[in-house]
């Protein structure tokens, strides 16, 4: 049990992963549990890769995106986990708040978070406190072991995953793709953007808690959507926080790319991405000039 969530048996679900000729020969099972929390049952998804190409120790990528099944390998936001799969490690994840079947009385996607928020309630402290308590219940089921947990998201998948790894310090890497950064700038939120509760969901009041940790973020230059610049500023904040505590070296690793138009970001970032949670070495920068 962990902030109020207690892990309860569930069947498992099985089904096979339609990845496309790439990627179906490397293709899993999917099983399903519940935890219960404060929000109510919560189903979590886990896909693995068949038996024997599981690796030694395997990772276990925690990834959102919105709804769990959207955010599995072959879900419609999950492609970055499908490299997870090939390289023999775990993917999870769950349903956001007001996403897939967790949609009430204030509606659904960043509306439905915003008019929780709206109301006085914590649909991103619930996330948090659901996110601890799926990786007690995976690592209690041996889907992972300690070190070997790492996180990512896309949008607010993205704010989502970061919010996470700096509650939880079992959270070895985190990759943000895109992500929201600062609620007040995103488009739903404009009506409460001065309300003090979402003020204070914005990432910098976070960055203490992330100073010195393995973070991956990457965004286009030009995303009006969660804000480039929001996002940079969270960076800044994180590299602050790091000047301040007397740290050396610097974790982050910040992306401004020239090639992802809008709110998207290209598939190369977005691996990159994944090759970096799985410690694999990146792209050096280019030399400076003499």
């Amino acid at each position: 049990m962990r902030g109020g969530c207690v892990v309860g048996a569930r069947g498992l679900g099985i089904a096979v992963a339609s990845f496309g000729a790439a990627g179906l020969e490397a293709a899993g099972a999917v099983e399903e549990f519940t935890v219960h929390c404060e929000g109510g049952a919560l189903v979590v998804s886990v896909q693995s890769p068949p038996a024997d190409r599981l690796a030694a120790e395997p990772l276990l990528l925690l990834f959102f995106s919105a709804d769990r099944m959207s955010s599995l390998p072959d879900g419609r936001y999950g492609a970055p986990g499908r490299l997870f799969i090939e390289q023999g490690h775990r993917v999870a994840s769950f349903d956001l708040p007001a996403h897939g079947e967790r949609v009430d009385r204030h509606g659904s996607g960043i509306s439905g978070l915003a008019a929780r928020v709206a109301a006085g309630e914590k649909p991103f402290d619930l996330f948090v406190a659901e996110g601890r308590a799926v990786i007690d219940a995976c690592i209690r089921r041996g889907l992972a072991g300690e070190g070997r947990v790492v996180v990512a998201g896309v949008s607010r998948g993205g704010y989502c995953a970061l919010r996470l790894a700096a509650a939880d310090t079992r959270v070895a890497a985190v990759a943000a793709l895109a992500p929201a950064t600062d609620w007040a700038e995103v488009t739903e939120f404009t009506a409460w953007k001065h309300d003090p509760a979402v003020m204070a969901l914005a990432l910098p009041r976070f960055a203490d808690q992330l100073a010195g940790r393995r973070i991956y973020v990457a965004i286009g230059n030009h995303d009006l959507r969660t804000g480039t610049d929001a996002c940079t500023r969270f960076v800044l904040a994180v590299a602050e926080a790091e000047r301040r505590q007397g740290l050396n070296r610097s974790g982050m690793r910040y992306l401004i790319v020239d090639d992802s138009p809008g709110h998207g970001l290209a598939a190369r970032w977005r691996e990159e991405g994944m090759r970096f949670l799985m410690g694999a070495p990146l792209p050096s920068p280019p030399a400076s000039a003499p």
